[in-house]
């Protein structure tokens, strides 16, 4: 079911024009890892940053 519901987000975004999708996933969950590697999502390398406003 999840792969359907990926395929059909994807198509509908295609429909309104998106050409790229991008994910963060936190690197130690390998399971969703896989799970969007199967629906063919690559690993691109890139560096997320954040900054909790909370903390200033």
């Amino acid at each position: 079911m999840g792969e359907a519901l990926i395929h059909e987000a994807e198509r509908r975004l295609a429909g309104l024009g998106c050409i790229k999708i991008n994910l963060q996933i936190v690197a130690s969950n390998s399971t969703v890892l896989g799970f969007y590697r199967k629906c063919g999502y690559e690993v691109e390398e890139r560096i997320s940053m954040s900054k909790l406003l909370s903390k200033v």
